[in-house]
């Protein structure tokens, strides 16, 4: 096996605990541990920017509680559903059909048939808990699901299916509460998994350790890289490739490592070349590994213009913070 593709492979299994993902995953994994304690089940939502762990949260939640078989009968404790973009109000229940893997009925044009179908096979498969991935598609312009019945269609699921529920998806997912004051009054405040704050000392060092993590891996398998200056001013080229997304730095460093051919040092201009096989966030702001270093304004101006796509804003607590706002408002405004 070729050091690219060892070095790929290490890089696909490797799942960094930060701190923030850990906190998000135990929690959500005590509301399945409250439900099967009696505890009476409600909604969960688990909202955050692309890539930043949200997906891999649900699939890890969905292997501790693997499916069985007694006597014959088949028990899915927990159901993963991935929602697409399109889906129709039809395919809701018949995505729950389909995780539990029975026959979808003839009478699949009727909704009620559908939902029915779907309750029963519940309770037979002792389903205790739904995940519902990409939930926020569903209130995506243009979707075939109008908010108010989608969130209908969910409090109706909690309240007959007595299942826990909990939807992932980015920040938009919140219209289905802001639809809906029944299923706002059935659902916990939603889980925030946001990029690391580069301003704040603390998650600043934890972004630091996410991205040793990575580098880590590299020096196992031969190819050191070689530190720009110091530590530091590596650091803020990374976070120049991330904002401070653990997911973004991963396919930064998968991007390095198919520029990796035979093991050694990795020097800059490798670091820069893979800088520029990624979508970098905030729309290329910045030109990561072509200067010394990269001021914290800057840093904090890309993090803002990143998660302004998803109609999010940070508390400003810091001088350099409140010019890289400015600066971002600013270069938002059209020529």
């Amino acid at each position: 096996m070729s050091i690219r593709s060892e070095l790929l492979r290490a890089l696909d299994v490797t799942i960094v605990p930060h701190p923030a993902f850990v906190a998000h995953e135990k929690q959500l994994n005590q509301t399945l541990q409250d439900h099967q304690a009696g505890v009476t089940p409600y909604i969960s939502m688990l909202i955050g920017p692309s890539r930043i762990g949200k997906s891999e949260i649900l699939q890890r939640l969905a292997r501790q509680y693997p499916q069985s078989r007694k006597d014959g009968r088949l028990f899915k404790p927990v159901l993963l559903i991935s929602i697409p973009n399109g889906t129709t109000p039809k395919d809701l229940p018949l995505s729950v059909i389909q995780a539990l893997g029975i026959p979808v009925p003839k009478e699949r044009s009727r909704a009620g048939v559908l939902f029915d179908t779907m309750l029963k096979n519940l309770r037979l498969a002792n389903t205790m808990a739904i995940l519902f991935d990409e939930a926020s598609h569903l209130v995506d312009t243009g979707s075939r699901v109008p908010p108010r019945q989608a969130s209908d269609w969910f409090k109706s699921l909690l309240d007959e299916a007595r299942v826990s529920i909990v939807m992932s998806g980015v920040p938009r997912l919140r219209r289905l509460l802001d639809s809906n004051e029944q299923l706002r009054g059935r659902c916990k405040r939603p889980l925030e998994l946001m990029p690391y704050y580069w301003s704040r000392n603390d998650e600043r060092k934890l972004f630091a350790g996410c991205a040793q993590a990575f580098t880590k891996i590299f020096q196992d398998h031969g190819c050191p890289i070689q530190p720009l200056v110091n530590t530091d001013t590596l650091m803020r080229h990374l976070y120049a490739v991330s904002v401070g997304n653990v997911g973004l730095l991963s396919n930064y460093f998968k991007a390095l490592a198919s520029q990796v051919s035979a093991p050694g040092p990795i020097n800059l201009q490798t670091l820069h070349r893979a800088s520029t096989e990624v979508n970098l966030p905030a729309n290329g702001m910045l030109q990561p590994f072509e200067q010394d270093s990269i001021p914290d304004e800057h840093l904090l101006q890309a993090l803002m213009s990143e998660l302004s796509i998803y109609d999010i804003s940070l508390p400003i607590d810091s001088p350099h913070a409140t010019l890289a706002a400015h600066r971002n408002q600013v270069s938002a405004v059209p020529a």
